[in-house]
């Protein structure tokens, strides 16, 4: 089975540039206001922001990358060699139904207690693989541990990497109504917003678990 441009479904084919290409501004404001020490990053693209928030870290605790094998494995790769060595790496292959959700079971699988004290997610924006990730990562959280989800006013359709017309192949894995809706923002609003356990502290994008 194939898309519209020949490509197989079966293997995750996705545009070069998916994100602005720089690093997260907001992200590492935030992180500057506060002290936490093992940070998970779901999304890294090319890294811009993980060099940030390994440069935050100076050494202390661990940060956690999560995304594609080649992707994740470029990152580490360039970290370590700059002298970060509290990197540790999550990678998943480009098969389509395979995503950083099974690394997140993973390491929920191996962790007896909670591990994270701030997870960035800035992965697939979308509600198939965020909103089933929210409760990946809120088991993975530690209470008082924070939570970060980018783009909450992104959607397929105005994106300029994603939209049909530029990659077909989000025509063919997404309805109409889902390719325009704001689907970060329904993780936020439908799961996030809703548990009484998250409070805000920065709005539509940063929520304190303030409880187990």
């Amino acid at each position: 089975m194939t898309d519209r441009s020949g490509e197989p479904l079966g293997v995750r084919a996705m545009p070069e540039v998916l994100a602005v290409d720089g690093p997260n501004e907001p992200t590492l404001e935030f992180l500057r206001s506060v002290e936490v020490t093992t940070i998970a990053e779901i999304g890294i693209y090319r890294g811009l922001t993980s060099v940030q928030i390994a440069e935050y870290l100076d050494g202390r605790g661990e940060l956690h990358l999560f995304d594609f094998e080649d992707l994740v494995a470029d990152v580490s790769g360039r970290l370590k060699a700059a002298g970060h060595d509290n990197v540790v790496v999550h990678g998943n292959s480009r098969k389509l139904l395979d995503s950083y959700n099974w690394s997140l079971m993973k390491l929920l699988r191996e962790s007896a207690e909670p591990v994270f004290d701030y997870v960035f997610l800035d992965g697939a924006h979308t509600w198939a693989v965020d909103g089933f990730a929210f409760f990946l990562i809120d088991r993975l959280l530690k209470v008082g541990g924070y939570l970060d989800l980018d783009d909450y006013g992104w959607s397929l359709g105005q994106s300029p990497t994603m939209n049909p017309d530029v990659f077909p192949m989000t025509g063919e894995l997404h309805t109409d109504e889902q390719i325009g809706e704001r689907q970060v923002a329904l993780v936020v609003d439908l799961l996030v917003r809703r548990d009484p356990r998250y409070e805000q502290v920065v709005g539509n994008r940063i929520f304190r678990k303030a409880s187990a």
